[in-house]
C-alpha cells in the first residue's frame, strides 16, 4: 500500500485543541501538517488555497460550524478527506451526511489517530484500483509485445494473449490464451510490472487476470470464472477486491 506523505490542515476554534492535535501529529512521518486555522471562516479559504488531503474539522464552531464547512467544501468539489472532531457525541448523526472519512469524539488520542490514517490510506488505495478500472472500461492502448525470461529462454509475446498470471515459488507461470503454459523466471509482481497494462487485474495475492477472459463472478463464494481456450478457471476473489470487480459491471454475478 502507497505510504506516501498526507498533506494535513487544523480547523479548530479552541487553540489549545490545535496544539495538541499537532503534538499528536507529529508521531506520524506520513502526516504534514500544512496550516491551522481557528477561524471557521479562515478555515474555509485555508482549505481552498493549501487543497490539503486530510482534514480535521470541528464541527461546534462560531460563525459557520464544521457541518455547514464541509457542505460548502462538498459543493465546490473539493476532494480533502474530512475527519471531524468534536466534544459532542449527537453530531455524528448529521455528519453521516457528509460522509466524513472518521468522526473523533474529544478528548481522542494518538491510536485514535492510527485508526484515521489506516483509513485513509485504504481508502486511498481503493480508489486507485477504481481508477486502473475506470480506465480499462473507458478504452485500452494497443496491446504490445513483451518479452518475458523463461526456464528456456525468452518468450515473445502479444499482452493479449495473456490469459493470467499465477505465482509459483519464486517464480510464475504465465497461461496462453492457446492454452500452453510458459515459466517465467521472475516473481509475479515483478511481471505484472514489466506488463504495466490496465486490462490486468489483481483478485488475491497469487494471481493476476486478463479481464478480457473474465466470464463471471460468484459472489457467495468468492471466486470469478475465467473462460479461454474452452477451459473454465476458477480463481479466488478477496473480499476487499470483490467491490471492486462489481463495479465493472459488464460480467454476470451469481449467487447474489
Amino acid at each position: 500500500m502507497d505510504q506516501s506523505i498526507i498533506s494535513a490542515i487544523i480547523i479548530d476554534d479552541e487553540p489549545n485543541a490545535i496544539n495538541l492535535l499537532e503534538m499528536y501529529l507529529r508521531r506520524f512521518p506520513s502526516v504534514k501538517v500544512v496550516g491551522t486555522e481557528s477561524d471557521a471562516l479562515q478555515g474555509l479559504e485555508l482549505a481552498k488555497t493549501a487543497l490539503p488531503e486530510l482534514i480535521f474539522l470541528d464541527i461546534d464552531m462560531p460563525d459557520l460550524n464544521g457541518l455547514a464547512l464541509a457542505g460548502k467544501l462538498q459543493s465546490e468539489s473539493q476532494y480533502s478527506e474530512i475527519v471531524f472532531t468534536t466534544a459532542h457525541q449527537h453530531y455524528a448523526y448529521d455528519a453521516l451526511n457528509i460522509e466524513p472519512l472518521d468522526f473523533l469524539t474529544k478528548p481522542f488520542c494518538v491510536t485514535d489517530l492510527e485508526t484515521v490514517i489506516r483509513k485513509f490510506y485504504e481508502k486511498a488505495e481503493k480508489k486507485k484500483q477504481e481508477r486502473k478500472i475506470d480506465k480499462f472500461i473507458n478504452g485500452q492502448t494497443n496491446s504490445p509485445t513483451i518479452k518475458l525470461p523463461t526456464t528456456s529462454g525468452i518468450l515473445f509475446v502479444d499482452i493479449k494473449n495473456i490469459v493470467f498470471i499465477r505465482a509459483k515459488s519464486n517464480n510464475c507461470e504465465v497461461h496462453l490464451e492457446d492454452g500452453t503454459v510458459e515459466t517465467i523466471t521472475r516473481n509475479l509482481y515483478k511481471v505484472a510490472n514489466m506488463l504495466n497494462s490496465q486490462m490486468f487485474f489483481q483478485p488475491n495475492r497469487s494471481t493476476y487476470i486478463n479481464l478480457n477472459y473474465l466470464q463471471r463472478i460468484d459472489k457467495k463464494n468468492f471466486k470469478c470464472s475465467i473462460y479461454y481456450n474452452r477451459t473454465i478457471v476458477e480463481e479466488s476473489i478477496s473480499k476487499g477486491n470483490l467491490a471492486l470487480f462489481e463495479k465493472l459491471g459488464r460480467f454476470p454475478l451469481v449467487n447474489e
